[in-house]
């Protein structure tokens, strides 16, 4: 059924605010075109003290909300326990989960949250938890739930003794030894099998806590949906329990904190904008909702002073750029934090769209701007789905966690840093976002256990360094089907507790008929050059020089010395494509042109949508699109950002969402389909172009602009 795509925020209810105000803070939410208020339900401010409950400013909003015709998303914060239990130190830190007496109080919580509330006219639907993720300290309550993890998974102490440095003859004097304090040297010979494992048991743990959470709603509540907001999803979370992709087969639909001052800052500031479209594709591509449905629900809306990791005032410009990088990526609704600021404590006087006087600022005006688009085309959007990419990203969920323990730090430009390998997947979709080429992601587990799916045409595995049997058997299954795969870094090395992996390197080399013969770190000498001695990618960190070991290989690339650097053969249908560096790590670090063009050349014509942005200002060669129709297109981008285009799906066609960070461009589009173009974006009604199929046709973005566009096809 469709969906009405909307702009919200959460409405952030202060200890002493009054009814009345929360009125007045909704009736101005809807003034300024915002449809949903997110609401935190703060446990010591529902229950002041034991059995006592207050729900005045809760109702008020609730009540408001009816007479304004917003909806409202609860927030609920039953791990967030009220001072007066003494269980912690403010509104929204964490108790002991794994403490029963303290899970018994949190059913109390919410039972009357859900039975108040659940059959509201205005509620929308629930969030389990904000940002869900727990760092769980060795508690005597904690070492009982990893032994009984344990048990699950291994069975016997025999199992878990396999793989384990430290040795028990039972679970029982597992949970005793687990309790002591070693003494000892630090040393870096710390056995990898146990960090590992306290990783996985953190996230299992942590699904174990949403699944309650979420059955304690259903139980009184069992028609409106549930989702989470995982943040900082361009690290990896896994140590604090984050798994977008676990997370995203218990709820609904998934969504997303998009704060850039603290999610963002480890992408070139440049590209903070296009951090809230990988932020968005993620989930794109993590939902199990039939039609892709996910929200962006938490964006900054406005200036962070001591809050965060940086000090920084969003303009509306940016605001408009953050908007329309989540709703071009297919979300259903942007929810900003927050429309009102706190009046205390942490965050007091920040983030929020009123300015200090509690009027609209630049960004909410945006915000307001963006709404009143969508509502003029309220069908249309309503319509749209997320563009379904052609390209697909291996999101290893068993790399990311081991780089946790082998790395170092977390600076980017450091190749070995802890998030290495998450790193490397937002470098990948990074360089498709340049090309404005529609990413997909999928998880390692996703991929052995379901495969890939017919529509993708490409696979980068960026940097996978470990590639189980499952994985490596649907890669194999995709390129003899005829995809196209590609690999850099040191793919398949080891297994998920660091081991080597030497049956996942023979059947990798089997696949792209070369392996790596050596690995040679070096701070220059890395360039890898084309078959004419032009630069082919800059390398970094180090050379794996490749080793041909199977029949109709050919060497694309060569380091300085002569040896393959790049190999491609054919398998099956397809083509297996192997770069002996560390290409896409770089590239989240370092953009540039050469890789970027690189790539787009190994890709182009499998990947490329009946409508492209073919660049903007470079010069103009004949080319296939390889739909059976030539256009003009750019060749040789010099320049890497500014200018993109995001599409989503329509019944008639497609909406095109032009957003420029940069001065005034020229888009240049080819269209392999016929049908009539119209901007939606333009505050005059503008004239309707007809488009021809095989044309290419120029469109003007202002400087730092966003134009929007909606195509029928015919």
């Amino acid at each position: 059924m469709p969906e009405r795509v909307r702009i919200g925020s959460q409405l952030f209810i202060n200890k002493d605010d009054t009814p009345e105000y929360v009125k007045r803070m909704v009736v101005s939410m809807k003034e300024n075109g915002l449809e949903i208020i997110r609401l935190f339900m703060i446990w010591e401010q529902l229950e002041p003290s034991d059995g006592k409950w207050s729900f005045d400013n809760y109702d008020a909003c609730f009540e408001q909300a009816a007479l304004s015709g917003l909806t409202v998303v609860p927030t609920l914060m039953s791990v967030s326990p009220p001072g007066w239990m003494r269980l912690t130190e403010g509104p929204q830190s964490l108790a002991d989960l794994d403490d029963p007496v303290f899970h018994e109080r949190t059913k109390a919580y919410i039972e009357k949250i859900v039975a108040r509330y659940g059959n509201h006219s205005q509620l929308d639907s629930w969030i389990l938890w904000n940002e869900p993720s727990r760092e769980i300290y060795k508690t005597p309550h904690a070492i009982k739930a990893y032994s009984r993890y344990l048990q699950e998974v291994y069975g016997t102490i025999e199992e878990v003794n396999k793989g384990s440095y430290t040795q028990y003859s039972s679970f029982e004097e597992l949970e005793k030894g687990m309790g002591r304090t070693l003494q000892s040297y630090v040393q870096p010979f710390v056995s990898f099998n146990e960090q590992l494992e306290w990783i996985r048991f953190t996230v299992r743990n942590m699904e174990e806590q949403l699944i309650f959470i979420r059955d304690e709603i259903r139980k009184l509540d069992p028609v409106h949906p549930v989702h989470v907001n995982p943040h900082n999803i361009q690290l990896d979370m896994q140590r604090v329990g984050q798994s977008v992709w676990m997370e995203a087969d218990l709820v609904d639909f998934m969504g997303c904190s998009a704060h850039p001052m603290w999610h963002s800052l480890r992408y070139p500031e440049q590209r903070w904008t296009q951090s809230v479209g990988y932020f968005s594709d993620l989930m794109k591509s993590a939902t199990r909702d039939p039609e892709r449905k996910f929200w962006v629900s938490e964006l900054q809306g406005g200036t962070t002073l001591y809050s965060s990791e940086k000090a920084y005032t969003p303009s509306g410009t940016t605001i408009k750029h953050w908007i329309w990088e989540g709703i071009g990526s297919g979300a259903k609704a942007v929810v900003f934090w927050c429309f009102n600021s706190r009046n205390a404590g942490y965050e007091a006087g920040e983030w929020s769209l009123l300015n200090q006087l509690e009027k609209p600022s630049p960004r909410l005006l945006a915000a307001k701007h963006a709404a009143e688009i969508i509502g003029a085309h309220e069908a249309l959007f309503s319509d749209s789905t997320p563009e379904r990419g052609k390209v697909l990203i291996l999101f290893s969920e068993r790399s990311m966690s081991l780089g946790q323990v082998e790395g170092e730090g977390l600076d980017p430009s450091n190749p070995r840093n802890g998030n290495m390998y998450a790193d490397a997947v937002a470098g990948a979709h990074l360089l498709l976002s340049d090309l404005s080429v529609t990413a997909e992601l999928i998880s390692d587990k996703r991929l052995a256990e379901e495969g890939i799916r017919e529509e993708i045409r490409a696979l980068i595995v960026p940097n996978a360094i470990v590639l189980g049997a499952g994985e490596i058997a649907a890669i194999e299954s995709f390129v003899s089907r005829g995809g196209i795969v590609i690999a850099d870094g040191l793919s398949g090395m080891k297994d998920e507790n660091g081991k080597l992996a030497g049956e996942s390197l023979r059947r990798l080399a089997a696949l792209f008929g070369a392996e790596v013969e050596d690995i040679e770190t070096a701070d220059d000498g890395l360039e890898l050059y084309g078959t004419g001695g032009e630069l082919a990618l800059p390398g970094w960190f180090y050379r794996l020089p490749l080793e041909i070991v199977g029949a109709d290989v050919d060497v694309s690339a060569r380091f300085a010395d002569g040896r393959p650097a790049v190999t491609s053969r054919k398998y099956g249908e397809g083509s297996a494509i192997r770069i002996g560096t560390n290409a896409f790590q770089r590239y989240f670090a370092m953009p540039d042109a050469v890789t970027l063009n690189y790539v787009e050349s190994i890709v182009r014509d499998a990947v490329w949508e009946n409508i492209q942005l073919v660049g903007d200002s470079a010069a103009d060669v004949d080319a296939d699109t390889g739909a059976g129709v030539s256009v003009k297109m750019t060749v040789k981008r010099e320049a890497v950002g500014g200018l993109r285009l995001k599409t989503l799906n329509h019944p008639e066609g497609k909406i095109l969402v032009f957003i420029n960070e940069s001065s005034r461009r020229t888009a240049k589009v080819s269209f392999t389909l016929a049908g009539l173009l119209n901007e939606l974006s333009s505050d005059t009604e503008s004239a309707v172009l007809e488009i021809s199929a095989g044309s290419v046709v120029e469109l003007n973005v202002e400087e730092n602009g966003v134009s929007v566009y909606g195509f029928k096809s015919r």
